[in-house]
């Protein structure tokens, strides 16, 4: 049975297994961390709103509303008469599972800190990139500083396998 809690930031509902209890993850929405609690704070869903059942002569599966009971139409797969029963002959299929989404850390950071001191007043923007191969972030690094038109910047890189920077760069 899945548990069903609401972000407590921005309020998308998101579901998890009971494995998952204590958990951290991240909410697929607004990207707030978000723990999985021990019960559902959410209603259990409405029932499936669809009549399913098989046709009799090619076991295809077909769905209905139930204004359609009664109904008789040719099945979609082998064109045999079918009606639409009063209740469901086959199960509601498993409900779609609204994953936490857990980011997997990228092995480098790149930072990039522009310092516009032609603007007024000086103002400066941080730019940051993720990948997992340090000529990648180098280059990523090297295309932000040649779009800049300033002189003044701090560019680094952060391997966070080996828990160092192994590029730091400061012009004045």
């Amino acid at each position: 049975m899945l548990l069903r809690f609401a972000c407590p930031s921005c309020g998308q509902h998101v579901s998890a297994t009971r494995a998952q209890i204590g958990i951290t993850g991240r909410c697929p929405n607004c990207n707030v961390a978000i723990a999985v609690p021990k019960t559902s704070t959410l209603p259990t869903p409405a029932p499936w709103p669809l009549v399913r059942f098989a046709c009799p002569s090619c076991r295809q599966h077909i769905s209905a509303t139930h204004s359609q009971i009664g109904v008789t139409a040719p099945c979609p797969n082998c064109n045999a008469a079918v009606t639409v029963p009063k209740t469901s002959t086959l199960p509601p299929p498993p409900p779609a599972l609204l994953k936490t989404k857990f980011r997997k850390k990228k092995r480098y950071e790149t930072t990039v800190i522009l310092i516009d001191d032609c603007a007024v007043p000086t103002t400066s923007r941080k730019l940051k990139n993720w990948t997992d191969d340090l000529t990648d972030a180098r280059n990523w690094l090297i295309r932000q500083l040649g779009t800049f038109p300033g002189d003044r910047y701090f560019a680094a890189i952060f391997d966070h396998k080996e828990k160092r920077s192994v590029f730091k760069e400061k012009a004045p």
